[in-house]
Parts: C-alpha cells; structure tokens; sequence
C-alpha cells in the first residue's frame, strides 16, 4: 500500500518543501509516519514493524501528534485504567516503541524516571506536514500537490486504534480525527474555488464538502451548479429537491442554497441545454424566494452589517405559571442574564429596551435574529411550583434556527433575589464558551486570505485552549497577524497576554519572573487601550505580582477584573492567588471557591483545589489542607504543586510518613528543591506564611 508520505512527496518542488516543512529528498527516504488510515511506520521507504498492542501503538500515534513531554503519571491515566502495575504497562510499551523507532546512533523515545517524549524532529509525520500545508496559505501551493494532498486522506486518522474504555484518548481522538477531517475540507475548498470554470474536476470536491458538512449551502450549491454545468440537470434538481427538504425540515434558513440554485452561469446552462423547458416550472415549485433579481430589504443589509461580529440577543423568559404576578421572577433571570452576558465584551449584547419588546410574539426565531441584528438568540422559560421552580434555557443560531446548547435547572426557592443570580450565573457561564466555540468553527471555514481581525483571535483563542508549545507559538504569530492589521485592538492585547501566560506555565520553573514581565507588557497595553478590558486587568494584576510584588497594585487590578466581569472564572482565580501570597488566605477561599464552581473542568480544578490547600495551610486547617491536596492530585496525578501542599500539612500534623512519602513524589519529578525555588513560585508577603510552608516541608524531609 503507498503511504501519504510518499504521494505527496512526489509532487513537491523546492519551493513549496519550505511551505510543506519538509522537502521531497526528506521524504522519500529517513523515517516516515503514516497516520492517515492505518498506522503505519517506514525507514528509507521499507514498512517496519510496530507493537501489536493496540495501546501501545495508540501512545505512539498521541506522542507523536501532540509533539510535547508528557509525565509518566499523565500517559498512564490517558491509557490504562488502573491495572495492577499501571507504570509497569506503559514501561513495556515504551520497550516496544524503542525496538521499533530508535537508531543505533539515535534515541528516538526519550524517557526519564518521570516523563516521556518522542523526538520525531527530522521524521515526516503526514498529519503535521499537512496541516503546516494549510496553516501557511494554500494560494501559491500548485494544483497538483493540493491534489496529491487530498489524496494522502485514504481513511480517518489512526484507523483500528479506537480505545472505547480509555475515555480520554478516545475524546482526543474523535477531535484529532475532526481536526484532520477539517484540513481536508479547507484542501477540497481550495481546489473547488479553482476549478470554478472546471465543472468535471471541481464535482468530487463538492461532494467530498458536502459529505463533510452536509449542511454547508455553499459546498451544496456548489455541487448542484457542477451537476447542471455538466448537464446533469435530472441529478442537480433531485440535490437540490432533496437538500432542500432536509434544511426545513432542520428549520434552517435556505437562502444561501435557493441563492446557489439562481446562479448566472447554472441558468446560462440550462437555458442553452435540451431541459431549459422544464427550468420556469422548477423555478415556479420552488416558490416566490427563488424568483431572479429579488433584492433584500435595506433592514435586512444592515443587520448583515452587524452579523459580522456575533451579537447575541436575550429574549424574555416565558413564564409557565399562568400567574401575571410571579412574571417579575422571569423578568428578573432575563435581565441579570443581558447584564451578566454584557460583561464578557468581546460580543455585543442586544440591549433590554429592545428584546422585550418581542414578549409574547410567537415569531421564527431567525425573523428575531435579523430583525435585532443577532447571531445568536438565548430564550427559556420559568415554571414555579410550591418551593421549587425549573429553569429551561437554549441558546440559537439565528442564521440557522439550530439550537446549539439547552440546560435544565431546579432550584430550591428561598431567597429569591439569590436564586435569581445563580441561575443568572450558570446560564452565563455555559453559554459564554457555547458561544465561542460556534464562532471559532465560522472561523476555520473561511479561507485563509479572507480572514479579518476577529476571526484571526478566534483562531489564536482556539490554538491557546489546546494548550500545546506549538499551539501557543501559533496563537502569538496569528495574533501578530491580527495587531498588523489592527495594532490598538485592546482585545487582541489582551488574548497575547493570555498566551503568554499559558506558556508561561508550561515552563513554570524556569524563569517565571521574565515571563511574568512579557506577560504584564502586553496586558498593560490591553488596558491603556480599553480600561473595561476586564481580562486585561485580570493578566496585569497577576503578572504584577509575579514581575514585581506588588501585592497591593495586583489586588487593585483583580478587583478591578472582577468588577468588570463578576462571572469570569479567571478573574475569581487570580484574586484568590493574589490573596494567598498578599498574607490574606481566608479571603482567598471564596473567590477560589467561586472560579472551581463557574469552571469546573478537570484542568483548572486541579489547579484551583492546590490552590484552596494553600488557603487551608495558611489558616491553619490541616486537614482541609490535606483534603484538598488529595483531591487536587486525584485530578491530575502530576500535580507538583498539590503535592508540595500536601507534604507540607502531613508534616505539620506530625504524620512524617505520609508526608515523607508525599514529598518523594516531589523529588522524583523534579529533584530536591532548592531555596530559589521557593522565593521565585511562592513570593508570600509574609515572612510568616513562608516559614509555615517551609517548616512542614522540613518535616515532609526538605534540606535547604
């Protein structure tokens, strides 16, 4: 079976090597990775033998995707679900990738006592060299290796290397294969856009479109123009019939596709061909919106202005009790939910006076979207009985009428003003990254060349979220793309910032203060451009704790953040860590508790429940410190920090065993900590809360 690799390779010349990242020579001979359909390993061009263990060829395809150091405790939670010897599993596997990847004058699988990396540095890995393909613009690439490219998709990514019962490699898999599915979608989209005079040739990359997202009206009405232009018309109006059907029956709006089905160069062609007769009764079936030359209305070009950015509308909450007495509790939800949603900033929301105005008027939800000039619409309902009332909310696309996320909550009434704010608060907190994710998948379907400001930080947001080294270095070289188009982008600042601060925690004990430092530059300016920037205060306020130790300066600015944004878990979490090095851990606790409630996921609980052991350390509650140390690490294993905390509060209790063990698990990950360690990551402001950290990890067996 030919590889990817090779069949590329064939078809590259110097010049587009460099956009490819690897050249022609590279790949025809060196180590070669196929990880489109089977798995599948090559030397100098020969098939080498992998590991039948299905796991063990699974850790070779993550490690090598993912391109970073893993810890020991990480890959075994990823694969193996508690065996015996769960360490002793992944040492053989490991043994097995060795025979098959390392050289004998080059050790390809790079492992210590805690981690794990693979150096593919100089390999032709298909899924990498395609997607750096893509991601450095396909305009000068030749036709050819865009096809050759295409064709290098012969099955889904890591094809037969499912693990239902390893939950976790299996949801990074389903989004790998997406993500590799996507990269073929943007070559096919490429292609079609220049075989636009090329009917014949443009026709399997409609349809490979079209079987990616079969509601992608552009790619179908693509598909539909090629058929006619080839004369196909039975087969173009049995498409069009039949997609047609399923986006109503969806409630999607089927402009774009009816818009498809009147284009120019389709009529030049059926009106020339032998079925032009049949084309005014097929234009008549279709209805009054097909007619040719039927402009929108002036209102409708305006709210396509403003679509450009994704305004979100609240509408009135029903409420089901049939009491016009209890309506205000409705009300109420509505209006924290508009006031809390406004103070994310980075999307518009429609205003109050506007969107009750649609109290009781029972119209399609899209007619609400354009008519308010919101992309995305949140409505609900409220039923109240005896003590308990139940809250439905959904938020839609108004483009499509699709509803994109939907939650239930019941509640307990007592305080009702209370209530009305944490139901408010969910509903925000789910909706909020709901929001971003619809946006973020706009973004990748647009080409390259047409890509403005805002969809350039959605790309840079996604890239941060997946959290790689690589994929922050991609987030900063597309937000440097985005401030050469908008340099006094307050937001574009600020998301730099973020990165930074993301990679900064990656390579946390190595120089955090100068990364604190490029992480306060950029952040400054996000304010110094839009004072209610509220994550730009939040950056500054923990960078210039770090950077600085300005206790006093980073309370200010977190306050500030908070201020801005109450329901912005980031905001919670840096004045928690904030008060725990300012000598003020008691009022640390509620706002660490306040981000692990709006943000639970295992990523940030893990940091935010170390952080909460520090808290409970501090004030002196040791076995709150201790439990939440445990639950800390029983997040993520690898957790040095919930590890130093929970070595300390053993010592401190006298049990020196457990801690003494505790503190193993420190050494091993990283050797004995030395005195810079702990003035540079725990800068408390109190001589006080140094000692007491310091003094049980002495008794934990910590020699300074």
């Amino acid at each position: 079976m030919k590889t990817a690799s090779i069949q590329v390779a064939g078809v590259l010349d110097a010049s587009e090597a460099d956009a490819a990242a690897v050249s022609s020579a590279a790949m025809s001979r060196g180590l070669e990775l196929q990880c489109l359909g089977r798995l599948e390993l090559r030397r100098d061009g020969e098939v080498l033998p992998l590991p039948r263990s299905r796991k063990t060829r699974a850790l070779l395809g993550y490690l090598a995707l993912t391109d970073r150091r893993y810890s020991r405790d990480r890959l075994v939670s990823l694969f193996w679900s508690v065996p015996d010897d769960p360490r002793g599993a992944l040492r053989w596997s490991l043994s097995k990738l060795r025979v098959a990847l390392d050289e004998p004058d080059r050790r390809r699988v790079l492992a210590d006592r805690d981690t794990v990396a693979l150096d593919l540095s100089d390999a032709d890995v298909d899924v990498i060299r395609l997607r750096d393909l893509v991601d450095a613009g396909l305009g000068d690439v030749k036709t050819e290796t865009l096809l050759a490219a295409v064709e290098a998709f012969e099955g889904e990514l890591f094809a037969g290397l499912d693990l239902p019962d390893s939950h976790e490699f299996q949801f990074w898999l389903v989004s790998a294969r997406e993500s590799a599915a996507g990269i073929r979608a943007k070559l096919d989209r490429e292609l079609l856009r220049r075989f636009a005079d090329d009917p014949a040739c443009g026709l399997p990359h409609a349809r490979a479109l079209v079987d990616f997202d079969p509601y992608d009206q552009e790619a179908q009405g693509a598909l539909i123009s090629a058929l006619w232009r080839m004369g196909e018309t039975a087969r173009a109006e049995a498409q069009y019939r039949q997609i047609l059907r399923e986006l109503e029956q969806e409630g999607i709006d089927a402009a774009a596709l009816r818009n498809a089905w009147n284009d120019r160069n389709a009529r030049r062609i059926i009106a020339a061909s032998p079925a032009a007769s049949d084309a005014p009764e097929a234009a008549s079936r279709a209805g009054p919106a097909e007619v040719v030359g039927v402009a929108e209305p002036p209102a409708a070009e305006e709210a396509a202005s403003i679509l450009r950015r994704p305004a979100v509308a609240v509408l009135p909450f029903d409420d089901m009790s049939g009491d016009p007495d209890k309506a205000y509790f409705a009300d109420g939800i509505t209006e924290e939910i508009i006031t809390a949603l406004s103070q994310w900033r980075w999307f518009p929301v429609i205003a109050r006076t506007s969107t009750f105005a649609y109290r009781g008027r029972n119209l399609p939800v899209e007619d609400v979207g354009r008519q308010l000039g919101a992309r995305y619409v949140v409505q609900g309902s409220v039923r109240r009985a005896g003590a308990r009332v139940r809250v439905v909310a959904q938020l839609i696309d108004a483009e499509s009428g699709l509803s994109i996320w939907g939650q239930r909550y019941d509640r307990e009434i007592s305080d009702i003003f209370e209530l009305q704010d944490d139901i408010a608060t969910q509903i925000v907190v789910e909706i909020e990254p709901e929001v971003a994710r619809a946006e973020r998948k706009r973004a990748e379907r647009r080409k390259p060349e047409s890509l403005d400001v805002w969809d350039l930080n959605l790309r840079a947001l996604a890239s941060i979220d997946r959290g790689g080294p690589r994929d922050l270095q991609r987030a900063l070289e597309t937000l440097d793309r985005s401030l050469e188009i908008e340099p006094h982008s307050s937001y574009t600042h600020a998301l730099r910032a973020y990165a930074l601060y993301n990679r900064s925690l990656i390579n946390w004990t190595d120089d955090p203060v100068s990364a604190a430092g490029r992480v306060m530059d950029a952040a400054r300016q996000a304010v110094e451009l839009d004072d209610k920037n509220w994550l730009g205060h939040a950056l500054l306020g923990i960078s210039t704790m770090w950077r600085l130790r300005d206790y006093d300066g980073a309370s200010a600015a977190e306050e500030r953040a908070l201020a801005l944004n109450p329901t912005a878990p980031l905001a919670h979490q840096f004045l928690g860590c904030v008060r725990n090095f300012d000598g003020r851990p008691a009022e640390a606790l509620p706002h660490l508790a306040s981000s692990l409630k709006l943000n639970p996921g295992p990523s940030s609980a893990t940091l935010l429940l170390a952080d909460m052991s520090l808290s409970h350390l501090l004030v002196g509650d040791l076995d709150q410190s201790v439990t939440y140390a445990r639950r800390a690490i029983s997040r993520y294993w690898g957790n040095t920090r919930a590890w130093e905390r929970l070595a300390a509060a053993l010592g401190l209790q006298g049990r020196t065993a457990e801690a003494a063990e505790a503190f193993q698990q420190i050494v091993g990950r990283g050797g004995m900590p030395g005195p810079e360690y702990f003035t540079t990551t725990y800068p408390f402001r109190t001589d006080e809360h140094r000692d007491r950290l310091l003094g049980g990890l002495s008794e934990a067996g910590l020699t300074l």
